[in-house]
Parts: structure tokens; sequence; C-alpha cells
């Protein structure tokens, strides 16, 4: 890049002040930490690890320390360093061209060498602080102007328009030689040799403005990774020692947690090579399992809604065949086992108490069996809720017994009539649409289902 007017440059160097406070401040916690690490050692008797452990922890801690104090000391130390260093004093220096500029410094005499003429005694108005100003005249060999003073940095101007800042410890010629050398580099050539080591994506790049960053790429949980493991040969030795080989070995492991060791990526990828043009898609098998998560939560939604239909019709068929021999109350208690039952069929039962003793114990082990069949459950099932649920009646009687008389019926005195799993399908296909308890239509059903057997059995006669 060549040179151009106002263009600004800054030569500073780090302040003094901060490394000196930081240097202190690191050379005490230091010595602070190894003054503690030597009363647990020497002192309290503790070995040679834990003493380097308490000499790094009181060593952070006093770093913490003076960091949450920082601000105190550093105006502390301030403090007393204005008590000891020297008055400084502004010079307002004028130029040639009668412009007046400050410049800083601590020492008149300083000032009166950089000055072509001595200063007049009365130039200097010094006043009671710690600042003074004094004017001088501008040496017209003075190879730049000072424009102003910032921090410890000075704002200059060189003849030629440019402008720069620099630092107060640099002298003129020092500034001036930085000058002169970069005055004579030449940016286009050293521009022709930069682009001349590019590489051709380097150089596309550089002409057309491209600007490539590194990304790394995001898996998520349906794409595996690769990892290492330990492998371990366990050699005994003949003097009773166990010698332990590990050796680390990189493998593959898939979403589904399958682990394939490097040796094995070689066949799959031949495999893969072989028939991927026959091999779905990573995306149509996603795609397939979505369908048939769909499917089965379609499937389950139905199920779940057929099971509460169905423990709706059971405890209906129980309303309506025991409300008049149970209190309300008792009523709900075996509402309740059906609905467990329904579920678990070993579970356990509350037992629960009949009005009267109009029901016999057929009747009872009807309404069982009648509601066991629909829930297609087995005999033992059946006799087990019979026997907990109506405790009072059953108490005394065998298991193997009910099963055993389960189905036997009293006929003209039965209050509850034993049914059939087909009988209590018909009772629930209307249960689903007219959401009543209609006995009636059973033998309306079986009178349809013979007919329609005949018909079927007619129309087979007449092919033959």
């Amino acid at each position: 890049m060549r040179n151009t007017p106002q263009r600004t440059r800054s030569y500073a160097s780090p302040t003094r002040d901060k490394i000196f406070i930081w240097s202190a401040v690191v050379a005490g916690c230091g010595i602070m930490a190894l003054l503690g690490r030597h009363a647990a050692i020497h002192r309290f008797g503790t070995d040679q690890f834990t003493g380097n452990v308490l000499f790094a922890v009181f060593f952070v801690l006093s770093i913490g320390l003076y960091c949450g104090f920082q601000s105190v000391i550093e105006d502390l130390f301030n403090r007393l360093s204005a008590l000891f260093r020297r008055r400084e004093v502004m010079a307002i220096a004028e130029t040639p061209t009668s412009k007046k500029v400050s410049v800083s410094t601590t020492d008149v005499q300083e000032i009166q060498e950089q000055c072509s003429t001595p200063i007049i005694e009365t130039a200097c108005v010094a006043e009671n602080k710690e600042e003074s100003k004094v004017v001088i005249p501008m040496n017209e060999n003075r190879p730049f102007e000072v424009l102003e003073i910032v921090d410890d940095m000075r704002h200059i101007r060189f003849p030629d328009g440019e402008e720069a800042y620099v630092g107060m410890e640099l002298s003129d010629d020092e500034i001036m030689i930085e000058k002169s050398y970069n005055d004579s580099r030449d940016y286009d050539a050293e521009l022709d040799v930069y682009l001349d080591s590019m590489t051709d994506e380097e150089r596309y790049d550089y002409e057309d403005g491209v600007t490539r960053i590194q990304k790394k790429r995001e898996y998520d949980e349906d794409v595996g990774f690769f990892s290492s493991v330990c492998i371990q040969d366990v050699h005994k030795n003949p003097d009773g020692s166990t010698l332990i080989e590990e050796t680390e070995q990189e493998v593959y492991v898939t979403p589904d947690g399958s682990v394939y060791y490097l040796e094995d990526m070689g066949p799959i990828c031949d495999f893969y090579e072989k028939h991927k043009d026959n091999i779905e898609s990573h995306e149509e098998i996603m795609t397939r399992k979505q369908r048939c998560d769909e499917a089965f939560n379609e499937l389950k939604r139905h199920e779940e809604l057929y099971n509460l239909e169905q423990v709706s019709f059971i405890c209906a068929y129980i309303t309506h065949t025991m409300e008049q021999f149970m209190e309300s109350h008792e009523l709900d208690k075996l509402h309740n086992n059906a609905k467990i039952w329904t579920v678990n069929p070993l579970a356990r039962f509350d037992a629960v108490q009949l009005r009267s003793n109009h029901l016999s114990k057929e009747d009872l082990k009807h309404l069982g069996y009648n509601v066991g069949k629909f829930l297609k459950l087995k005999g033992e099932n059946i006799a087990l809720f019979i026997k907990n649920v109506f405790a009072e009646s059953f108490g005394t009687v065998q298991v193997g017994t009910i099963i055993a008389k389960l189905a036997d019926r009293n006929p003209g005195k039965d209050r509850i009539p034993l049914l059939s799993a087909k009988e209590m399908n018909y009772l629930f296909e209307h249960y689903k649409r007219y959401k009543t308890i209609n006995l009636d239509i059973i033998p309306k059903r079986l009178a349809e289902e013979e007919v329609k057997a005949k018909l079927e059995a007619a129309k087979k006669k007449n092919r033959t």
C-alpha cells in the first residue's frame, strides 16, 4: 500500500506502571503460597504432594483476592507513586508558523535542550499544582509537528502531511527511522509476492471476495459415531503374576448400539457398493418406519378406545343385572373390581355384600362366567374372581369346585342367565350402537344366524 496523506500510525509500548503492579502482585502471591507450602510440610507434617496442592490453592486464592480488591490496591499504589515521582511539566511549544502545541516532559532542562533558544524565565507560568505549563518556541529543524498529547501517546504530523500516534518514550530519531522504513516499502511488490504464494483456490477466493469458514457437522440421533475401545490380552506368567496387554481399537457405533470394528468396515462397504442399487436409502427406511409407527399408534388408539368401550359395557351390564340386589356403594365396588379385572386378571379384589339372599351361587357364577368369557379369560381366572369378590357366598368353596360347576344351570330358578361369549358380543354390539343393555336381542340374533347358516348350506348343496 502506498503512502497517503493523513495516514495515522501508532508506535506505542505497554504501560510500565501496570506491568510493574502485576509483576509485584504475582511475586507477592508466589511468596505467600511458598510460605503456606513450607508451613504445611514442615510445621504440620503433610507430604510433598499435599504441600504442592496447597501451594497452588494459596496462589490462586491470592490472585483472586487481588482481583477482587484491584481497584483499591491500584488507587493506593498511584497515590504512593505520585508522592515520589517528579512533577510532570506540560510544555506548550510554538511552531515557526506561530501554532501552539502541547508537549509533556518531566524536566524543564530537557525542554530547553530541545529548543534553539533558551527558555525565558517569564515563559514558565508555574502554578501550585501537579502540572506546569511552559511556552516553548518550536525549532525549525524539528522533523514533525506535535498536534496533541493523549495519555502516553503523541499525535504528530510529518511535513508530508502524514499523521501518526507515537509513544512518549520514542526519540525523534527512532520515529523518523520507522517512518523512513515504512515509506521505503513497496507494498505493490509485497502484494505480488503474496499472491504468487497462493494456491489456485486461495487466489480464486481473494479475487472474488470469497470467505471460507470451517463448520462442524451436527449429528442427530439417527447417525452413528466413531469411538475407541480397549482390547485386553491377559497372560498368566509362570511366577504367578499377570500381564495385561491393552490395545486401543477404533470402532463404529450405530444408532441402535451395534459396534463394528474397523476391520469389519471393509466387507460392509464392499457389500454396500455391490448392492447399493437394490438397497433402500436411509430416507426410505426412515419413511417406512415412520409409516409403521403411525399405523401402530393408530391401532393403539383404536385398541384403547375399544378397551374403554369394553369397560363401559361391562359396568352397564353389571348395573343392569345387579342393581336390584346390591346397595349403590357396593355396586360401585363391584364396578371397580370389574375395571381392574380387564387389565389384571390376578389382581386382589375387594369383597362385596349382597342386599339379600335372592341370588343363588349359580347366579353369581353366571355373572362371573358371562363377564369372564367376554374378556376371553380362562376358567381358573373366573373362579378366583368369583371366590374373592363374593367371599361371603364362596368362602368355604374350593376353586376347583367353582371351575367344575361354572356352566351349571338351574332351569326355572336362575335369575341371571348363563350367556356364551358370542351372546355377550351380541349385547356388546347393541350397546355400542344404542348405549343400552337389552337381553331380548340375543334370541333374535341367534335366529338370524340360524337362518343365514341354512341359506349358506342350501347354496352349497345347489352348487354340488
